[in-house]
């Protein structure tokens, strides 16, 4: 009797092991897994490294380029559409247009010329010829009739509005 009770404890102890051998199999099989996932998660951020590496190489070799030189090209308008700059002396003719006054102006005999009067912001008057910065009145509106200017008259331009 005392075999058998000692043959069904090692039988017993046997079985224990062979379960625990079986648990430890299990559990190391589930380890192995995990341990494949985080060697593919670390290949993964050792290419998003290397991706940020480059960029910022490629950031700092662009950035020391673009220094001092502007290596956009110098845009220019096509000549038809280029104004030419006016002299001060040079007087252009153009048509007859009518302008208004949008303030309170004085009147010159000549361009830079002596002050001869002073006409109230709204009045209405012609031209038809103009300097960079001068008007030259051709005529005007008074008491709702057209007159024709009989002496030199100029106005500044940056007090006028076309009509």
């Amino acid at each position: 009797m005392k075999i058998i009770v000692i043959a069904l404890m090692i039988f017993s102890f046997l079985h224990s092991a062979d379960i625990q051998n079986r648990d430890l199999e299990a559990e190391n099989k589930k380890l192995i897994e995990k341990i494949a996932e985080l060697q593919k998660l670390i290949l993964k951020q050792q290419k998003i490294l290397k991706i940020k590496q480059n960029i910022d190489k490629n950031l700092f070799n662009n950035s020391s380029e673009c220094g001092d030189e502007d290596t956009f090209p110098k845009l220019m308008m096509k000549k038809e559409y280029q104004e030419e700059a006016l002299d001060e002396d040079k007087i252009i003719k153009f048509s007859s247009s009518s302008f208004r006054l949008r303030e309170d102006s004085a009147i010159y005999d000549s361009i830079n010329g002596k002050k001869i009067g002073e006409w109230k912001s709204g009045r209405v008057f012609t031209s038809s010829m103009m300097s960079s910065r001068w008007i030259k009145i051709s005529g005007y509106y008074e008491n709702k009739k057209y007159k024709i200017a009989k002496k030199e008259m100029w106005v500044n331009a940056t007090q006028i509005s076309k009509r």
